[in-house]
């Protein structure tokens, strides 16, 4: 009997990217020190910084090794997704920092079509999982008719999550609208990640115009509410 895999979702991991650890581990101190207080999204506790954006990236040369890093993975993922006559852009990127006891909760980039993480710095032991979740409205797989010992194995086929450990100076691209968290973590170390999002332009719409080519300067166009 043959098995066909219909619609299946891409994940794809980069291991030993020869970044510079060290000077990304001391890049993010001091952006934690200028705003200790960061921001408040998928995280519960940690601390996550504010988006850093294109023009910042590639000027800050901390980031400029990463920078080339996502792009150059990130274009061998379309590549192999299918992609042709496009550009690839990072929208933005931010950094977390995550400790014992914290987490981040089920969530997805809308927006964008790519996002991942890099991982700067991963504890030994027990720093919490990257986790990805099938859609919830295919949950059902497992909930609706029993329960665990109904199924004799969990492998991509019907697992309803998949767990991925980290590991230092590796990355992670996944397609945007995947769901997925990270664990809580039990060490007292700290782990370091800098995620981002990347968008697609189409090449084609380019050359033809269909992009709007500059906002408009005329702030003086009446505006009708109907």
């Amino acid at each position: 009997m043959e098995t066909k895999l219909l619609f299946p979702t891409p994940v794809w991991v980069e291991d030993d990217c020869g970044v510079d650890l060290e000077r990304i581990q001391k890049w993010v101190k001091i952006v934690k020190e200028t705003d200790p207080n960061g921001r408040v999204a998928s995280n519960d506790g940690g601390w996550q910084s504010q988006d850093f954006i294109p023009p910042y990236i590639k000027q800050d040369h901390a980031l400029t090794e990463l920078y080339e890093k996502i792009l150059e993975i990130s274009y061998k993922a379309a590549d192999e997704w299918g992609f042709q006559h496009y550009i690839l852009e990072v929208s933005n990127l931010w950094m977390n920092v995550n400790t014992r006891g914290n987490y981040n909760h089920v969530h997805t980039h809308a927006g964008s079509v790519l996002s991942g993480v890099f991982y700067a710095k991963v504890p030994t032991c027990c720093s919490g999982d990257l986790k990805f979740l099938r859609d919830f409205k295919d949950q059902n797989l497992k909930e609706g008719w029993g329960c665990d010992p109904n199924f004799d194995r969990w492998e991509h086929l019907n697992e309803t999550e998949h767990y991925h450990s980290p590991k230092e100076n590796q990355l992670v691209v996944f397609p945007s609208w995947l769901p997925h968290s990270v664990d809580r973590s039990s060490s007292e170390d700290e782990r370091i990640s800098l995620s981002f999002n990347l968008h697609v332009f189409s090449k084609i719409y380019q050359d033809n115009e269909v992009y709007p080519s500059k906002r408009s300067a005329n702030t003086n166009v009446p505006l009708k509410v109907i």
